[in-house]
């Protein structure tokens, strides 16, 4: 009974977070910027919760706040900057007062590491605030290829799951994911590769500008780069001996531990739209 309790939650909750996704990209752009804002901000500080120790004191408490509070606006600023094209001049230097600031307040603070909190806030922009802001960039080209790339995602996590599950002998990635296999791996990268195509061809209308054979690569790419998106905050997660990065949603954990494939995926096929389009491959 607890067990089919479970499964229902994270069914309900699962359902619920594709809507959000869904409608933000679908609903127009006031909404889409809504939605990267809500993602920057809610997974810049669980990542900043995750990776950084708990404060000791009422003091170091409040400055670990307030720093918290610059890196998710730092992390908002960023994303508004690529949502108006890189044109709007105060986002770009409101950016940049950020970084400015972020650097001269460590000189403030008394840490024992002061490298260690500086390169996590930094890493915050990089690794989480910069993909989702990218998504601007995918957005632009069509709003229903962005929301392609996360059905892919979804698709490749599903039946690397599910083929993992029935066929999984060889370990993937041992050291930081036990769990993934290779089976898993092939599994999750056929079904996404074909359904990629398979969405190109029933919706051309859609996605013109790219052929069968584009989206096919299309798909093979978010298999790639979602895998090893995925990799990469099992082994952040590790470093910081935590299971979940957050428990924002009931069922799946936080928000980082559903959008981490997607972290790494949005800037490949940023690079690989580039080619695509530049070079009509």
């Amino acid at each position: 009974m607890k067990m089919n309790s479970n499964m229902l939650t994270r069914a309900i909750f699962g359902a619920v977070y594709v809507a959000v996704i869904v409608c933000g990209i679908l609903c127009g752009p006031f909404v889409f910027l809504l939605l990267l804002l809500l993602l920057s901000t809610l997974a810049v500080n669980e990542f900043l919760t995750m990776t950084k120790p708990e404060p000791i004191s009422p003091t170091e408490a409040t400055t670990e706040l307030l720093l918290r509070s610059l890196d998710c606006v730092g992390a908002a600023l960023m994303v508004v900057t690529a949502w108006t094209g890189m044109l709007f001049m105060p986002g770009i230097v409101t950016f940049l007062l950020y970084l400015v600031l972020r650097l001269i307040i460590q000189l403030y603070i008394k840490e024992s590491n002061a490298l260690t909190a500086l390169s996590l806030s930094l890493m915050s922009q990089l690794y989480i605030a910069l993909p989702i802001a990218l998504m601007t960039v995918v957005y632009r080209l069509s709003p229903h290829l962005l929301l392609l790339l996360f059905i892919l995602v979804w698709v490749n996590d599903t039946f690397a799951y599910l083929t993992g599950m029935a066929l999984g002998k060889h370990k993937l990635w041992e050291r930081i994911s036990p769990k993934k296999t290779w089976e898993g791996f092939w599994g999750g990268t056929l079904f996404t590769v074909v359904i990629a195509g398979v969405c190109g061809w029933l919706f051309s209308g859609y996605f013109s500008s790219l052929g069968v054979v584009s989206l096919a690569l299309t798909g093979l790419t978010v298999s790639i780069a979602g895998t090893f998106g995925d990799l990469i905050e099992s082994l952040i997660k590790r470093t910081c001996g935590v299971k979940d990065s957050g428990h924002l949603i009931p069922g799946h954990g936080g928000i980082l531990d559903r959008i981490d494939s997607i972290l790494l995926v949005i800037p490949v096929a940023v690079i690989l739209f580039f080619i695509l389009f530049s070079y009509g491959v």
